[in-house]
């Protein structure tokens, strides 16, 4: 593998990249084969599909060391077949006999497959292991990733552009628009008309005393018009003030991102297109549904960016009454699988690279059957390769099936994250669990009370919204209103949780 090495972008994507989900991410390309060719095809392949948004990672690394662990696993493929046929043309010239030719494949066999474990190793040991952040250690993961000449510079910078989640617009694939986000955890949603807030009987005209007679509709201040632009606005930078900028140091949230960002579809039907065309790749894309949604996104990265909660909150208005949405959503840790490269020895020695080599003969037989079955099973008609783009048409129910006659639908929104499909089952670490629900309540509480304060500056009536807070309040995690896959939540959780539709789209 190459040595030389590019150099990581600037802002944003400068904190993402060196954050610790990156680096596993980076290492789970050397560590699962399949997550490597998931990776590949899903940011380099699939180039047509937008890039889903990178939560705490970034997904220009991941995409580099993918490729790198590929070409290192190619390279080894390459020198054995010039070996053997090295080896077949001198047995066939007569240099070498039967036996000594078998000796000479064995060997091939068994010296590529130690090489490119031993280059493996020295890559986890190096670049990707952890750095322990003392004085004068420059080793460990920067960052930084091999190149590669697939890696073009514009496709770095589509996957860069594609993948920042700071108030842009995201085009999602299928039923789901939150996508990257990982699992569900809960959900709610009110409706509040808005009326004035009552007269006190020191600010009625008439200057009456006492309450209001029975049956008597008390006298209300006027509203004070406002948009969803300026309540969102309001909402935003009052929730990043308070629980960060604000903050005193021990209450601060140090990971927390305050962003609004645009959801919306992306099909087109424009026979024989998979690249994008230059206005589209300005931003300029077909929504067949006009379904762009707004969200404000209030998102906290802890554990280094390995647990990622973020809530997603709308507005809207329509016939006076103020309309709120609320989604929240966890990037579990991801699997333990990928933790692997924190257990390794800290250097390669004599004793390890005996034990590489020991390892590497008992694995010869499945390392030389399994590449050749699975290459067999890839080429039956019935199974497409690996690399094959594929695209799901419409159901055709028509009476002649004219379905056939009418342009390829093509979704290029974004299915999936390579997060996400790193994602663990369950939590590695109790607190983990804990901190999900925990920072899930204090954006929930903190949303109410900001919405409260805009509303009564606005001379609205808190009557309804008192008492829908409250309810919404005392129902945190144990309500119809909370839904997701995971089954450790809490257990007032698991009963109860509605059967939200998901994501059917298998895309190409």
């Amino acid at each position: 593998m190459a040595t030389d090495t590019l150099s990581v972008p600037a802002g944003r994507a400068a904190g993402a990249a060196t954050s610790n989900a990156t680096r596993l991410l980076c290492a789970g390309t050397y560590l699962d084969p399949l997550y490597r060719a998931t990776v590949i095809r899903e940011l380099l392949t699939h180039r047509f599909r937008v890039v889903a948004p990178s939560y705490g990672y970034d997904a220009v690394p991941v995409l580099a060391h993918a490729l790198a662990a590929r070409r290192l696993h190619r390279a080894r493929l390459a020198v054995l077949g010039a070996g053997l046929v090295l080896t077949f043309v001198l047995m066939g010239a007569g240099v070498l006999n039967g036996w000594g030719g078998f000796l000479a494949v064995a060997w091939l066999l068994w010296v590529t497959s130690y090489l490119r474990r031993i280059v493996t190793l020295q890559t986890l040991l190096t670049r990707l292991r952890r750095g322990t952040g003392a004085p004068g250690d420059t080793g460990g993961f920067t960052g930084a990733y091999p190149r590669h000449p697939d890696l073009t510079a514009d496709l770095v910078a589509k996957i860069d552009r594609e993948q920042a989640s700071d108030g842009t617009l995201v085009r999602y694939s299928g039923y789901k628009p939150f996508v990257g986000a990982g699992e569900p955890v809960k959900r709610w949603s009110t409706a509040e008309l808005l009326i004035g807030a009552p007269l006190s009987p020191f600010e009625s005209p008439q200057r009456t005393s006492g309450a209001p007679a029975a049956g008597q509709e008390p006298q209300r201040k006027e509203v004070v018009p406002f948009t969803v632009e300026e309540i969102t606005s309001h909402v935003a930078g009052r929730m990043a003030a308070t629980l960060r900028d604000e903050a005193r140091q021990a209450e601060r949230i140090e990971g927390l991102a305050v962003e609004r960002s645009t959801f919306t579809t992306s099909v087109t039907t424009r026979p024989g297109l998979w690249e994008p065309t230059p206005g589209e790749r300005e931003g300029r894309w077909e929504d067949v549904y006009d379904s762009g949604r707004a969200y404000l996104c209030v998102r906290v990265g802890s554990w280094n960016q390995e647990l990622v909660t973020t809530a997603f909150v709308g507005f809207d208005l329509k016939g006076n009454t103020l309309h709120t949405e609320f989604y929240s959503y966890v990037l579990a840790p991801i699997k333990s699988d990928f933790h692997l490269v924190d257990r390794l020895p800290a250097a390669l020695d004599g004793r390890l690279l005996l034990r590489v080599a020991w390892d590497t003969l008992r694995a010869a037989p499945g390392a030389v059957l399994g590449p050749a079955l699975r290459r067999a099973r890839a080429l039956l008609p019935w199974q497409p390769g690996a690399n094959r783009i594929r695209v799901l048409l419409p159901l055709d129910t028509s009476e002649f099936h004219l379905g056939r006659y009418a342009d390829t639908v093509l979704d290029r929104g974004a299915l999936t994250s390579i997060r996400e499909l790193a994602t663990s089952d369950d939590f590695h670490v109790f607190f983990q669990e804990t901190d999900t629900i925990k920072y899930t309540q204090i954006v929930e509480r903190q949303l109410l009370h900001v919405v409260r304060g805009f509303l009564h500056e606005h001379k609205v009536d808190l009557a309804e919204h008192e008492a829908r807070q409250t309810n919404i309040l005392s129902n945190n995690f144990g309500s119809n209103n909370t839904f997701g896959s995971h089954s450790n939540f809490g257990p007032g959780n698991q009963d109860n949780r509605s059967t939200a539709p998901q994501n059917g789209n298998q895309g190409a």
